[in-house]
């Protein structure tokens, strides 16, 4: 596999039958370099792609059939994988396959490898994690902070949704010193349904979701940990929101400064000068703007009132907070340009 002289990779996806899983086969159908040869699911084994995502046929993958997982196989035959597996359930399958195919290059869609440390995420997950020794080969991946680190590992943990779009809406103001520590960052952050996964339960559907706007996980929610650990803060107050759109999120992130509006803006520019994928605004920015993009949209302000910096961050939750940002991460690995597959304008309406 040699990205840069344009050959092809051989991806596979396992657990393909989700949001993730369907985002990453239409983004993928636009790939130069990507070619899919497995796509798994219990549910969905021997149905062909178009038959599930109907708006995926005439795509370049629409005939591809659903298979059951068998690691041997699958790895024997991929360069990439992408695991869209819930937490808890994802790590066995990214030990198997390490421990089959070490030159693999794995892409994990759920938490299990996400903090520095196992401890970490036994206590914010609540459960025993059996392949801790692998935590030292795993890079974070979001690659507006981290992609050095992406460069030199083959197990990437993708990011959560909520926390790209609060990390990359702080990420400047922390490393430049500007935020006043001694009080909490608050972290207002709202999701489509998508952000749920693709599964039937009583609270996502219509009507428990339609015409309706609710917090949860207020006294605390798991990607809060994620988000101090990213920015190395011990304060930080999530809140989460559910909004009856289809994708995208938006989060209103205050933080104590003493830097002004001007000193705010700049340092976000000169971060940010050389990320394609983060568009500084200068008005606050609309989910409709980046959804199905990798695009994350930020709008940096002071209030002089109260002295708190504000910052408005917006992405597509299964784009730039999911399947985006994991072709993002094969593009870095694979030594692709890292737009390839990604380049084009949102839906707007």
């Amino acid at each position: 596999m040699q990205g840069i002289s344009g050959q092809s990779v051989n991806i596979s996806i396992i657990g393909a039958s989700g949001y993730t899983g369907a985002e990453l086969l239409r983004l993928l159908s636009f790939h130069p370099f990507a070619n899919i040869v497995a796509v798994t699911s219990r549910q969905f084994e021997g149905k062909a792609v178009k038959e599930v995502f109907p708006h995926l046929s005439k795509m370049k993958f629409e005939n591809l059939m659903f298979e059951n997982y068998k690691k041997e196989k699958i790895a024997e035959k991929s360069d990439v994988i992408f695991l869209c597996l819930p937490h808890k359930t994802a790590y066995p399958i990214v030990k198997e396959l390490y421990e089959t195919k070490k030159e693999l290059k794995i892409i994990d869609f759920s938490a299990d490898f996400r903090f520095k440390n196992p401890e970490i995420y036994e206590k914010t997950y609540r459960v025993s994690h059996t392949a801790k020794k692998l935590f030292e080969k795993v890079a974070y991946g979001l690659p507006e902070i981290n992609r050095d680190k992406i460069k030199e590992k083959n197990i990437i943990a993708n990011p959560g949704c909520y926390p790209t779009s609060v990390i990359l809406g702080l990420y400047p103001a922390k490393s430049a010193g500007l935020i006043d520590t001694s009080f909490p960052v608050i972290a207002d952050s709202k999701s489509g349904v998508t952000g749920a996964g693709r599964k039937s339960t009583i609270d996502f559907t219509f009507c428990e979701v339609n015409e309706s706007f609710r917090a949860y996980a207020v006294e605390g929610h798991r990607h809060a940990p994620e988000i101090a650990e990213k920015l190395e803060l011990k304060s930080v107050r999530f809140t989460p929101h559910l909004v009856p759109m289809n994708r995208g999120i938006l989060s209103t992130i205050y933080f104590a400064t003493k830097s002004s509006r001007e000193e705010l803006i700049e340092v976000y520019k000169e971060y940010y000068k050389n990320e394609y994928f983060i568009r500084l605004k200068e008005n606050p920015p609309k989910t409709s703007d980046v959804a199905g993009t990798n695009f994350c949209d930020i709008y940096v302000t002071k209030d002089e009132n109260t002295g708190l910096g504000i910052v408005v961050s917006v992405i597509d939750n299964i784009g730039k907070g999911a399947s985006g940002q994991a072709i993002q991460n094969m593009n870095i690995i694979c030594g692709f340009p890292e737009n390839s597959g990604l380049n084009f304008p949102g839906n707007w309406i």
